[in-house]
């Protein structure tokens, strides 16, 4: 990054990268991950107990979104992770996927399905967009965890999804007592077609940190838990690719909606401010 939006934490060192064992990440010149979390807007149109990012009034215009991506592909990242909030409710989200393909990156996109409008279809169609759809459960529990009713329109449109050819997977938040989701949306999965499903433990940010007593899985049944995505994934070889994605030991690099660069931990008091996407220059004035 430039001098003036230095990478550096508040001890004044760069931080160190997330490392998995055997592997050194991948990094671009001014260290950066090739892959990063944009939010293009804090606004949701759900409550969802658990969440990583709740709302906090951010939901920048088109142009400053777009400034942004055309920065982050400049500066050597190869795919913009489109989310929120809630991604799909911000008018420029069409705009901002052909953006991305014309600049040559890549788009992904995580979503709670509800709100799927015709133009965002036909963008995700073109742009050939991977969407990561959020499903927690059969319809009672979907709705309670998502504080409202949701289910009918998150599977209506991730069919839609589906029918018009467009790559979707789903992801599922495990929450304690909850272990039974597993094998219940894999279910789902398989009779819809889907080929991805990926399994997310709680963590107690956002949202879920004042729920964190009703949330929060016990070591015990987080251990169960993982050990019985294993034996699904399996069983299930070559039906549904079942995926453990645990943010506790996953530090994501993330976009703010404000603008600000941060590696995100399980908690907000492990996250590290990065820097900040800076703005555009500012025009001269006319003489």
């Amino acid at each position: 990054m430039n001098p003036a939006h230095p990478v550096v934490t508040p001890t004044g060192r760069r931080p160190a990268p997330p490392r998995r064992a055997g592997r050194t990440p991948e990094r671009t010149r001014d260290g950066l991950p090739p892959m990063i979390c944009f939010r293009v807007t804090r606004y949701c149109n759900a409550r969802c107990g658990f969440c990583l990012a709740p709302p906090d009034g951010s939901h920048p215009p088109a142009d400053t979104l777009g400034q942004r991506v055309d920065w982050l592909l400049a500066h050597g990242v190869r795919t913009v992770h489109f989310c929120g909030g809630e991604p799909s409710i911000h008018p420029a989200l069409p705009q901002l996927l052909a953006q991305v393909q014309a600049r040559g990156g890549r788009s992904r996109l995580t979503t709670n399905g509800i709100a799927l409008s015709d133009a965002l279809l036909s963008a995700l169609r073109a742009t050939r967009t991977p969407v990561k759809v959020s499903l927690h459960g059969d319809r009672a529990q979907h709705d309670a965890i998502v504080g409202r009713a949701a289910f009918d329109r998150t599977t209506a449109n991730l069919h839609r999804l589906l029918a018009a050819g467009v790559p979707a997977s789903v992801q599922t938040t495990v929450v304690a007592g909850a272990a039974w989701v597993v094998d219940w949306v894999a279910a789902f999965c398989l009779d819809a077609g889907v080929r991805r499903l990926s399994i997310l433990p709680f963590i107690p940010r956002g949202s879920g940190y004042a729920r964190r007593d009703e949330y929060g899985l016990a070591p015990a049944e987080r251990r169960a838990l993982r050990e019985h995505v294993g034996t699904q994934r399996r069983a299930l070889n070559g039906r549904l690719e079942l995926r453990w994605l645990d943010f506790a030991t996953r530090p994501l690099h993330v976009v703010e909606a404000d603008g600000t660069l941060r590696l995100e931990g399980a908690s907000e008091g492990e996250d590290v401010l990065l820097g900040h996407v800076p703005p555009p220059p500012a025009r001269p004035a006319h003489a």
